[in-house]
């Protein structure tokens, strides 16, 4: 019997991590599906939208466009590393990046909010509007179809015309790391942060800090450099703990560098963030498990299959539940 219960154990850890480290898998495409809204300041839904998710090693493309009532939805997503991007004419830009998983329907939804921009007063020295806009939407186009050589003179020129709207180094940076300058990339995430610290004091509780963090981090998953990377995303967790997906990506590596207990936090780091996605909680589960504490690994396995009944591990987690509230009895 406990041969038996080793046996799947093992199994499910293992399978645990090919479904962490399975990013690459189909070129960024498989059946994964993400979805969110798009509200203006206001509050008000805003359609139309353009919604892009690009896979950040791949440099697959997906597209999809916001409704009447500000929701989209883009499926045929791989397991990955993406990052989905909300533009329409008029308004600022904005991006997120996390990872998705093509084996589970609960891949936590995306809410954009996106600001007007504005014209420039004699005051605020704001963007000049249209002008502006078309370069930065340019830009961005032309790093959606994977031509970062061509994106950076027009991010390089927006940032010319709109020297305040410094947090655009990041997409100077994403260009650079995507043709494999990851010099050049780390110096201009590095700018953001310099920025921050300048205009702020600190980086404490800046999103915009801690997106160039995390940038950072993917520099160094992108090398391979797991420790690295590790680093940047725990300091980006640490300084905007708001963000569940941040918080998941650290425990992932953590999970893989075989640091159990610290994985552990960051994945009740992300519970305490989003209660209600399930990744986490099949994670900490996981977690628990390879450190033989079967009763907080039921219970976290259990939460999982209520959040997530259909999803492809549930079948085989509700088969070793049995098992393990078998040992606790012991």
């Amino acid at each position: 019997m406990k041969m038996s219960i080793k046996r799947i154990t093992a199994l499910i850890i293992s399978l645990s991590l090919i479904f962490v480290f399975s990013s690459w898998a189909q070129q960024g495409r498989g059946r994964g599906r993400i979805h969110g809204t798009v509200k203006d300041e206001a509050g008000n839904p805003l359609e139309g939208v353009k919604i892009v998710a690009q896979h950040l090693k791949y440099n697959t493309t997906f597209e999809s466009r916001s409704d009447k009532k500000g929701k989209w939805a883009i499926a045929g997503l791989g397991t990955g590393y993406f990052r989905i991007t909300a533009t329409k004419e008029g308004y600022a830009p904005v991006y997120h990046e996390m990872k998705v998983s093509q084996f589970s329907r609960n891949n936590p939804p995306i809410h954009f909010t996106l600001k007007k921009i504005q014209v420039r007063s004699l005051n605020s020295p704001a963007i000049e509007d249209e002008a502006s806009l078309a370069i930065f939407e340019e830009g961005n186009n032309l790093f959606d179809q994977g031509k970062y050589q061509e994106a950076i003179p027009k991010f390089e020129e927006f940032l010319s015309k709109n020297p305040t709207l410094f947090h655009v180094h990041i997409n100077l940076g994403n260009c650079y790391r995507e043709l494999g300058d990851y010099e050049q990339a780390l110096k201009h995430y590095q700018i953001v942060l310099d920025k921050v610290k300048e205009t702020s004091g600190s980086y404490e509780g800046s999103e915009v800090a801690a997106r160039a963090l995390a940038s950072m981090g993917h520099v160094y998953i992108k090398q391979g450099d797991l420790t690295k990377a590790r680093e940047y995303l725990k300091q980006a967790v640490d300084i905007f703990p708001q963000d569940e997906t941040l918080a998941f990506n650290v425990a992932e590596i953590y999970f893989k560098e075989r640091q159990i207990d610290e994985a552990i936090k960051y994945y009740q780091l992300a519970i305490k963030i989003k209660p209600d996605w399930a990744p986490p909680y099949r994670q900490l589960g996981y977690a628990y498990l390879n450190k033989g504490d079967y009763r907080p690994a039921v219970e976290n396995l259990k939460k999982f299959i209520e959040l997530a009944p259909d999803d492809p591990q549930a079948e085989t987690i509700r088969n070793l539940i049995p098992k393990l509230e078998e040992l606790i009895k012991k």
